[in-house]
């Protein structure tokens, strides 16, 4: 590789870490799975479920992935804007966009709450 690409390669990988936050092993900065809490909640005789998804981790996180099977073996409408099928039973939230500490709210209408489990995560640098 010719020195003007390489140059070019590194230019463009600073800039993808200034855009995504460097991505740090989640151990380091002491966050694990249980750290992502996703709450679900209905209330008698409602179809509707309301839930949210929080981060307690002490960094911001991204690429977060979650089981959905349930959802899509049930045809069950998922908010689109918070869960994206992936392949198999996954789905990414937000896109995989980082997740800080403010609550992710969803909806979705169903006689019962379907689980939702998260399956993978990737931590942010702190300083990000």
């Amino acid at each position: 590789m010719s020195i003007c690409c390489r140059a070019i390669s590194l230019v463009l990988l600073i800039l993808v870490n200034e855009i995504n936050g460097a991505v740090v092993d989640c151990a380091s900065v002491e966050c694990k799975d249980a750290f992502i809490k996703i709450n679900q909640g209905q209330n008698d005789g409602s179809l509707q479920v309301n839930g949210d998804i929080i981060n307690t981790c002490p960094v911001s996180i991204t690429d977060l992935r979650v089981n959905c099977g349930s959802f899509l073996g049930l045809d069950v409408p998922l908010p689109p804007n918070i869960f994206r099928p992936i392949g198999g039973d996954e789905c990414v939230v937000k896109n995989g966009n980082p997740i800080g500490a403010d609550d992710i709210k969803f909806q979705y209408s169903n006689r019962e709450i379907l689980p939702l489990t998260v399956t993978s995560f990737k931590c942010l640098s702190p300083s990000t």
